[in-house]
Parts: C-alpha cells; structure tokens; sequence
C-alpha cells in the first residue's frame, strides 16, 4: 500500500500508523521471550531504586507482573485489556453492557423536539444499545498475553416526524471481532512504593458487524443510518498503554487507547478514529471485595465519506434525520463511573471475579444535533485457570 495516496492527509497519516501498530502486534505475538521487553534496560533506575529500597531494609524486585490473588487485581469491569497473564494461564470474561441516550444536544446545549425538527422531519429520541461479550486472554509467555473479543450487540432507537408518527427501528447481531496482544513492557515493586506495572495494549478489528442493516420505517424498509450499524466496517487498529499500581489496600490505573480506522468501507465511508483515557483509583475493603472510581474522556471524530445507500432527504427534498449526516457524528464527552469487584472462592482450582460499574456523563460536546449520553452500565463473570 502506498502511503502517499489518499484523499485526505490525516488519513494516509492514520493508515501509515495503523501499518506500523499492525507490524508490532505481529511480531509481538509471534516473538518467543520470556521477559518484559524493558528488563535489563534499566539499569540506572533499578540501582537507584534498589538503593532506596536497602536503605529502607527493604527489596526492589523487578518483573513481577502478576499480583496476588485480590478483588483489585482486576481493573474496573468497563476497563479492557487492564492486566496481563503468565504463561500458560487463560481467562473467559462474560460481559454485559447497557448504553441508553436520550435528548439530543449540538455543542453543550440540550435540543428539544421541535428545535431539530426545524432542520430535518424526522428526530431520534432515545437510543438502547446492548452489547454481550464473550472474551479470552492467554498467557503466551512471560511477555505476551494474547486477546479475542467477540460481541453480540442489540440496537434500538426511537423517533418522532414532524407530523407527530412515532416509530422505532432495531438492529442486532456480531459485532466486529478485536484480536490483539498485551505486551509486558516493564514492573518493580517494594514494600514502602507498592507495586507499578506498565504494558502495551495492541488489537485489530476485524470487520465481521454488519454495515447494511434494514428496518421498516414509515419511508418503507430502509438501510438504517449509521449509529444503527453493527461495525465500522474497517479494519482498525487499536493501540494503547496500560499502568497499573498498588499499595497496601489501595490500588490504581491509567490506561489510553486510540483507534485508528485504516481506509474507507465498502459502502463508502469511515468512521471517525477515536482517542479514550482512563483513569482509577480503587480501595480494597476486604480480602474478597473492592470498590473503585473511575474518570473516562472519550473524543471521536465525524465520518469521512458517506453511503450512498443512507437517505438524507425525504421525497420532498427535507433533510430527512440528522444521524444520517456524517459531519454530525463527532464529539467528547467525560464519564464518572463507580464499581465493585468481588473475588469469589476458588471452585475446581478456577479463580472467579465478578465487577459491576455504572456511569454516567459529567460533561459532554458533540457536533449535532446528535443523542446525548444519559447512562452506561456494565456487568461481567472472569473465570481463571
């Protein structure tokens, strides 16, 4: 593929990087090691630190990735590709998510009914997305973790015309499968520091949702716009960087994850790359339970392209709805979510972990009029060998 060539810059940009992250996660899960990609490569810092420790009768220890069995030692339940395994340990995750939007906002300001229905005949009013997902990591070796995602998502949104016809449309199916790597990067540890972790999140999504989803609408049976869509339909590379720290009852994270969208669908378009920050803090109450809080700001951008199959106007030449405009898709938005994890007893030498988060928005921009957030809940089963 030639670099060079594309519509716009920022794209070619996007689709060097993303060839560049692929070859990474390739060589990644290929490579055979058995040790941080970091290890031997910090040697000022470890006798600087190692000094520190003895001073304080203590022992640096470098290495050591996976911490004792605990209800922390699994991030927030919202929080993917948190923690890395040992070779040969494999983990299941089921996880439910619940989406709900209701109003719609441009900018930071609320939008009623009838202020979009100046502009289009038809207004989204609420929206429900479902999502199921099945999960595995195994642990390759002492470096690499390797990732499977599978999700099974539901779609619902209601709407209203300016004639006051209320209708709903729905959507459902797989989603696009996310295959990827962890890759352990470096950790020390002491009694007086606690412990601090640090990987390399890198994934592909491959484009198994799909993108040409129809339901009856009062126009007849139509392809639904795009938030009602299943995938991208892109191949897209999801890179990103994990810490991960704790001390005594108290633990912690930060985690930033990008997704980069490599060309245009086959119906014509691109979603808009996006960029997602996380960060948490978590206190263990008890051996078996935790609770933690957690900030996330997630900025996307609009579409670029459009298809062609998605009508914008109704048969009289009126803006039909506003989420079949690609240039009204962007936005950002920050969540405050709290959780719970809670360790069970082990059951046939199986560890298990139950986590439970619910958020909601405390700030939110978006080039709309677009569905604002009002909502996002999350449950989720870990099994452990």
């Amino acid at each position: 593929m030639d670099c060079g060539i594309n519509k716009l810059g920022i794209r070619s940009q996007n689709i060097c990087l993303g060839l560049l992250i692929g070859m990474v996660l390739i060589g990644g899960s290929g490579a055979v090691v058995e040790a941080a990609l970091l290890d031997g490569m910090m040697g000022g810092f470890e006798e600087s630190m190692g000094k520190r420790a003895q001073a304080k009768g203590e022992q640096l220890v470098i290495g050591d990735f996976y911490p004792a069995e605990r209800p922390d030692s699994h991030g927030p339940i919202g929080v993917m590709g948190d923690h890395t395994h040992n070779q040969g340990e494999f983990m299941f995750t089921y996880k439910y998510m619940r989406m709900f939007m209701e109003g719609n906002r441009d900018g930071t300001n609320n939008l009623s009914k009838s202020d979009v229905l100046r502009d289009f005949f038809v207004t989204p009013t609420e929206m429900t997305t479902q999502s199921h997902m099945f999960s595995f990591m195994y642990g390759l070796n002492q470096t690499v973790t390797l990732t499977a995602m599978i999700p099974y998502v539901l779609k619902k949104m209601d709407h209203v015309t300016r004639t006051g016809v209320k209708f709903t449309t729905r959507s459902s199916g797989f989603g696009d499968i996310r295959l990827g790597s962890l890759v352990r990067l470096y950790a020390f540890e002491a009694p007086s520091i606690g412990s601090h972790r640090f990987h390399f999140n890198a994934a592909v999504g491959l484009p198994t949702g799909d993108i040409k989803a129809t339901h009856a609408t009062p126009l007849g049976v139509t392809r639904l716009p795009y938030p009602m869509q299943l995938g991208s339909g892109t191949v897209d590379l999801f890179p990103g960087l994990t810490y991960a720290g704790g001390l005594n009852d108290v633990s912690w994270g930060l985690q930033a994850i990008g997704t980069i969208r490599l060309g245009d669908n086959n119906q014509g378009y691109a979603l808009g790359d996006e960029y997602e920050v996380s960060a948490y803090g978590a206190y263990r109450w008890a051996e078996w339970i935790s609770n933690s809080l957690r900030f996330k700001w997630k900025d996307w951008a609009n579409y670029e392209g459009r298809d062609p199959n998605i009508s914008r106007t109704n048969p009289m030449g009126v803006p039909l709805v506003p989420t079949a405009e690609t240039n009204r898709r962007g936005g950002e938005r920050l969540d405050l979510l709290a959780g719970i994890n809670i360790l069970f007893p082990e059951v046939m030498g199986l560890e298990n972990h139950l986590g439970v988060e619910i958020g909601v928005p405390i700030y939110q921009k978006l080039d709309g009029p677009q569905l604002e957030s009002d909502y996002t809940f999350f449950v989720g089963w870990q099994i452990i060998n």
